[in-house]
């Protein structure tokens, strides 16, 4: 296996740093994977304990890939599970995802949110898309790629679409780091969410107004749109011919109604932070 296709596994490692969060939107880091080999990986990191929250807490994500063939593949990262089934090609992959949301519930640490009513756990289905655009001839991983995803809600958690759309500038840097291969990315995203997505996790409701002295008995409705800016970040380095490490983040900066929303403004924190390290081996 060459040195750059050990490099663009890296980016899988630094997918499973940004994909798990505790009731909050998921996002992907745009990544180059080799169609030819197989891997499995574990991240540590830490995230918010609800969407919108300024208390963190660790958690781990799993990540498995797995090739039927020199293109198509199938591969967990965290809570979401996604299938490129575009076959002879590598610089587009698209295929369906299910992502799973965790649950918001009296298990967060603030003394108001955790006696809101629960939001529970949520499946989501729908279909991704990437592109990979080449920067440099002769050095397939200096590119950028951009990306969307759309999905919806199968258990009626809420009603309505939510979806992503990013670009990911890819950079192999030649002298590495203490002579290994390093890798690093830094993207821009756009996260949209429905109205009642929004509501959901935003607005405040019923029994829960009273929890909210200062809205003196108004219900806060939260609207959907535009919904934050995402800024993910990651250097993935080989350590070994098995082994890559990756140090990955990412800033999220709610937007309109949910950063305006009791829940976050009051209670929390408009800036969403996740910060942490994941190890990947090739098999």
């Amino acid at each position: 296996m060459t040195r750059p296709k050990l490099l663009s596994a890296g980016l899988a490692a630094a997918a499973a740093m940004l994909f798990s969060q505790n009731g909050a939107a998921q996002e992907i880091i745009p990544l180059q994977i080799p169609q030819d080999f197989n891997l499995v990986g574990l991240g540590v990191f830490s995230v918010p304990d609800y969407y919108g929250s300024d208390d963190y807490e660790a958690r781990a994500a799993p990540l498995v890939r797995y090739a039927w063939s020199d293109t198509q593949y199938v591969q967990l990262i965290g809570p979401e599970l996604r299938a490129n089934v575009v076959p002879y090609r590598t610089d587009l992959r698209a295929g369906p995802l299910i992502r799973f949301r965790q649950r918001r519930d009296d298990d967060v640490s603030d003394s108001v949110v955790k006696h809101m009513r629960p939001v529970a756990s949520a499946t989501e289905i729908g279909a991704f898309l990437d592109y990979h655009m080449p920067l440099e001839p002769g050095r397939p991983l200096h590119k950028i790629v951009f990306s969307a995803d759309i999905v919806g809600n199968t258990t009626g958690v809420y009603s309505g679409p939510s979806g992503n759309i990013r670009a990911t500038y890819v950079y192999p840097f030649a002298q590495g780091l203490f002579g290994k291969p390093l890798l690093g990315t830094l993207g821009f995203g756009l996260f949209f969410a429905s109205d009642h997505f929004n509501d959901r996790y935003f607005g405040i409701h019923g029994a829960d107004v009273a929890l909210f002295p200062q809205r003196a008995g108004r219900a806060y409705k939260a609207e959907g749109g535009l919904t934050s800016i995402k800024i993910p970040f990651s250097l993935t380095s080989q350590v070994d011919p098995k082994w890559l490490v990756t140090v990955a983040g990412r800033y999220e900066r709610l937007l309109g109604d949910a950063a305006d929303s009791p829940v976050v403004k009051d209670r929390g924190d408009e800036n969403q932070w996740i910060i942490g390290v994941a190890a990947s081996y090739l098999f």
